[in-house]
C-alpha cells in the first residue's frame, strides 16, 4: 500500500488529516499518542478515528520556539496540515479551540521523531 513513510513506518495515502481533530495527547516516555477523530478516508467517503503514534520524539518546536513536551493547547485541535519533512520531522498546523471562551489559537508544530504510525480504532 502506498503512503507517507516516516522512519520506516507508514501512514496510508488514503487518509486525510485535514479538518481532523486532536481530541487528546498522551505521553509515555519519549513517545506520544495523539488521539485523532474524523480522519477522512478515500477522499471523504468514510471517516474514522484512531491514534497517531510518534515514537522516540527528540524535539518539539512550536511556532519557532523549542518546547519541553507536546501538550494540548485547548480543548481540541483541528488539524489544518500534516506532512513529513526530511529528518524525519512531522510538520503539523493546528487550530486549538477553548470551548468556554471560544478562543482559537493557531500553532505550527515541527516534531522530530524516530517514526510515526497510524492505528485505527476498531
Amino acid at each position: 500500500m502506498a503512503g507517507l513513510r516516516f522512519g520506516g513506518s507508514m501512514i496510508p495515502k488514503s487518509l486525510s488529516f485535514h479538518d481532523a481533530v486532536i481530541a487528546g495527547i498522551e505521553r509515555e516516555g519519549t513517545s506520544y499518542a495523539l488521539h485523532v477523530e474524523d480522519v477522512a478516508v478515500d477522499d471523504g467517503e468514510d471517516v474514522i478515528n484512531g491514534t497517531l503514534v510518534l515514537d522516540d520524539v527528540r524535539r518539539v518546536v512550536i511556532d519557532g520556539n523549542a518546547a519541553a513536551e507536546l501538550v494540548m493547547s485547548g480543548d481540541d485541535g483541528e488539524i489544518l496540515e500534516l506532512e513529513e519533512r526530511p529528518g524525519p520531522v512531522l510538520r503539523v498546523v493546528v487550530v486549538w479551540t477553548k470551548y468556554e471562551s471560544h478562543d482559537e489559537t493557531q500553532n505550527l508544530y515541527l516534531i522530530e521523531c524516530q517514526s510515526v504510525r497510524w492505528e485505527a480504532d476498531e
